[in-house]
Parts: structure tokens; C-alpha cells; sequence
């Protein structure tokens, strides 16, 4: 199953259901389709299939139609992760080829001086490519199942960046190792993302989305507004690494009934302290669901 087979078939199950939450804004299953379309073919318009486009983008309710659209356009996405230094990112443009670079409004500054770094670098904000999109345009390019849609750069066990590649098959096949080992949603059921959408987290989206789940955005995580965010969206799910994990605990505003929506959450991503899964078992219950996983096969 293509990644663009399992984007299409979310949208015709669950057309007008709820699919992503940010803040006070929501997107149903079919906005998500028609706006990731529109998208794809305002980027088609610049990029040939099989080229690289770069993202720089916070956590939003444009994440996941960018991320299709990008799928839908033939086009390789090469998330940048924002909490990397100027010249990190200068490498990761300059080895995958990246002449377009997508950021959100709060890496403005850093876009334009990845621009002045590297030669014939273009720029695009996501809110003009979001509102620029007419899906009146097209046809799409017919994907294949080795199409590459996304290159993650990883420094691995060796240190060195080195760019992970996954094509539509790939990405596809992850999504549902994913339904088969690690998550069961329902439809109605929302996972909450505080995470970086590009990572871990966003492995996620897509078996939620062929499931009828939606995914409730953060912009990033902070105990207290993690845990607002529990008691007004009420997910079943949550992902935590444990940093995460020990901050909610120490907080003071801390409950374990604010969590009572939540019956999976998993962890993962870097060592869990004993003592650490004790107390949060002592607290939450059994809920707890490890997982394990490299950039190149996500999500055991």
C-alpha cells in the first residue's frame, strides 16, 4: 500500500470527521485531501518530480497537508529540525540539492539566512503556499512505490549527518507495521503531538489517519499546557519521551485524572530510568507502551 494510497483512502472514510487540531482551528479529512492537493499542485508548479524540497516548519495545522502534499507532488520532503545550528542546516540543504525551502513564520530569520548560504536557495512561507494553493489545476503525477517522498538526515551511531531515505512503498509499509505492533485506534480516537511532527510523532499521523484519528498539534511541549491540552481535547493517546515523561510528574499542577481520555501511552526515542516508569506506573496505571526504532525503520 502506497503512501498516497492510505492518504486517499483516510480521506474517503472519514470525509468530514475531524483530522487535526491546532489551537481553535480544525481541519476534517476532506479539507486536509483537497488543501494537500492544492498545495501539491502550487509546488508542482516549481519543482519536478523527484526533486527535494526542503521544510523548516514548527508544529501546525498546516503540517500534515504539507506533508502530503509533498507525497502527492512526487516531491521529497527534507525536514530540517529547528533546533539545529545555521551551519547544520547549510549542510543538509547543500548534500540533498534542495533549491526550495518551505518555513513557518517563527523560522523566518533562520530561512533567509540559509538563503544567504546557499547559492539559488528559494523561499516560500507555508501560510502563502497554503493560501496560494488552487486545487481547480492539475492532474497530479501518478506516483510509483519507489518514489522517494522523504529524506530525514540522522547523525546515527557514527556522528556524521547522512540522509535516510524512504519512498512511497516504504513509508507506506511503516504505517502499517505500525497498526500491526504498536497502536489499534479507532475511529474518533486522537492522538495528542507535542513532538517534532518530522520525527518519531510523526510516524503516527498516518495510522491515524487511515483509522479515522486525529491528530491534536502542539506547537511543542510545556507541562502545563501539555496537560490543559489533555483535558480539552481528550486524546486516548499520547507519546512521551521520557524528559517528558519526569517534567509531568514533577509538575505541580500534576493529576493523574486529567489523564483519565488516555488509555496508550507510549515512549521511546532515548533510555527510560527504572525509577522513572515505576513512579509513572505508581501514577497512570498500566497505559505504558515502549517503543524501539531507527530513522530507517521507525517504530517497532
Amino acid at each position: 500500500m502506497l503512501l498516497t494510497d492510505i492518504i486517499r483512502a483516510g480521506a474517503a472514510r472519514h470525509g468530514a470527521e475531524v483530522a487535526v487540531r491546532f489551537d481553535d482551528d480544525a481541519l476534517s479529512f476532506a479539507a486536509v485531501d483537497a488543501l494537500s492537493t492544492g498545495m501539491a499542485l502550487r509546488l508542482g508548479l516549481d519543482l519536478s518530480a523527484g526533486a527535494m524540497l526542503g521544510i523548516l516548519a514548527s508544529n501546525g495545522l498546516m503540517s500534515l497537508p504539507l506533508d502530503f502534499a509533498c507525497a502527492k507532488a512526487r516531491i521529497v520532503r527534507v525536514p530540517l529540525n529547528a533546533r539545529l545550528s545555521l551551519a547544520e542546516h547549510e549542510t543538509m540543504l547543500r548534500r540533498a540539492g534542495v533549491g526550495l525551502l518551505v518555513y513557518s513564520p517563527d523560522q523566518r530569520e533562520r530561512a533567509e539566512a540559509l538563503a544567504g548560504l546557499v547559492p539559488g536557495l528559494a523561499l516560500i512561507a507555508l501560510d502563502e503556499l497554503a493560501t496560494g494553493a488552487d486545487a481547480e489545476g492539475g492532474p497530479l503525477p501518478e506516483p510509483a512505490a519507489d518514489d522517494p517522498v522523504l529524506a530525514v538526515f540522522t547523525s546515527g551511531t557514527t556522528g556524521r549527518l547522512k540522509a535516510v531515505v524512504h519512498s512511497q512503498a516504504s513509508y507506506g509499509a511503516v504505517a502499517l507495521n505500525i497498526l500491526g505492533n504498536l497502536v489499534d485506534p479507532r475511529r474518533g480516537d486522537a492522538m495528542l503531538h507535542a513532538a517534532s511532527l518530522f520525527h518519531a510523532s510523526g510516524t503516527l499521523l498516518l495510522p491515524y489517519w487511515l483509522r479515522g484519528g486525529a491528530a491534536a498539534v502542539l506547537p511543542g511541549f510545556e507541562p502545563a499546557g501539555y496537560m490543559d491540552a489533555i483535558e480539552r481535547w481528550r486524546p486516548t493517546a499520547v507519546m512521551l519521551v521520557p524528559t517528558m515523561l519526569g517534567m509531568l510528574l514533577d509538575h505541580p499542577a500534576f493529576d493523574a485524572a486529567r489523564f483519565s481520555s488516555v488509555d496508550t501511552i507510549l515512549y521511546g526515542a532515548s533510555p527510560m530510568p527504572r525509577p522513572l516508569i515505576e513512579r509513572a506506573l505508581a501514577a497512570l496505571g498500566p497505559r505504558f507502551v515502549q517503543f524501539y526504532g531507527q530513522t530507517e525503520a521507525p517504530l517497532a
